[in-house]
C-alpha cells in the first residue's frame, strides 16, 4: 500500500486527491524515504507537487476549491509531522503569500462579487492563521525554542514574568526557621510527637 492511499471497498488502493498521487510519486524519489519528515525535504514535496499538479488560477475565486486544497495540505503537513503555513501553502497554489493576508485582511476588487467573496475568504483564511498559530503554540508548550521564538516573532506571545514569592519563609533555610522556633535536633532514642 501506498502512504497516501485509502483501501476502497472492492479492496483497490485509490488516490482522493491526485496530490496525495504526488506525495506518494515525490517520496518514492528520495533515497531514504524517512527524510520527508524534515522540514526541507518536506517543502520540497510541496514544489513537486506545484509543479505536477498545475493549479488554474481560476481557484482564487473560489474559497472552498481553495479550503479543500488546505485541507489536504495539512493532512500531509501532519502525516508527516510538520506545522502548517500560509507561506508554503502559499508556495503550493502559486501565489505570493502577501496575496493570501490582503485576502485575509478583506482586500478584494471592488466589484459585487468580490466584496461578497471577501468576507468568506477572510473569514475562512483566518481559520488557517488560527490553526497555523495552533501549531506554533502547541510546539512552543512542549519546550521547543524554535515554538517559542515563533509564537514571540509572528504571534506576539509575551512570557509572562515570575510572581514575586509574597512569603519569606520560603527563603529561609530550615536551620533559621529551626532557630526560631527554639526547634532541637532529636537524639537517637528520643521521642518524636506524631502529626
Amino acid at each position: 500500500m501506498k502512504n497516501n492511499t485509502v483501501v476502497a471497498s472492492n479492496g483497490a488502493e485509490i488516490y482522493t486527491n491526485n496530490m496525495f498521487y504526488y506525495a506518494d510519486e515525490y517520496i518514492g524519489t528520495l533515497r531514504n524515504p524517512d527524510d520527508i519528515y524534515t522540514s526541507s525535504v518536506f517543502t520540497g514535496l510541496i514544489k513537486y507537487i506545484r509543479r505536477n499538479v498545475n493549479f488554474d488560477k481560476t481557484i482564487y475565486e473560489d474559497i472552498d476549491i481553495l479550503n479543500n486544497i488546505w485541507e489536504v495540505y495539512t493532512e500531509l503537513v501532519y502525516k508527516y509531522m510538520q506545522k502548517p503555513t500560509i507561506e508554503e501553502f502559499s508556495l503550493l497554489i502559486g501565489v505570493h503569500r502577501d496575496t493570501i493576508y490582503s485576502w485575509m485582511n478583506g482586500e478584494t476588487r471592488k466589484d459585487d462579487f468580490s466584496e461578497k467573496l471577501g468576507s468568506s475568504r477572510s473569514d475562512t483564511i483566518k481559520k488557517w492563521q488560527d490553526e497555523c498559530r495552533l501549531g506554533r503554540y502547541k510546539s512552543a508548550a512542549s519546550g521547543n525554542v524554535g515554538g517559542i521564538f515563533l509564537c514571540k516573532a509572528v504571534d506576539g506571545m509575551v512570557e509572562t514574568a515570575p510572581v514575586p514569592v509574597v512569603n519569606q519563609e520560603q527563603h529561609r533555610t530550615a536551620e533559621q526557621i529551626a532557630a526560631d522556633y527554639g526547634a532541637q535536633t532529636a537524639l537517637p532514642g528520643d521521642v518524636l510527637p506524631d502529626f
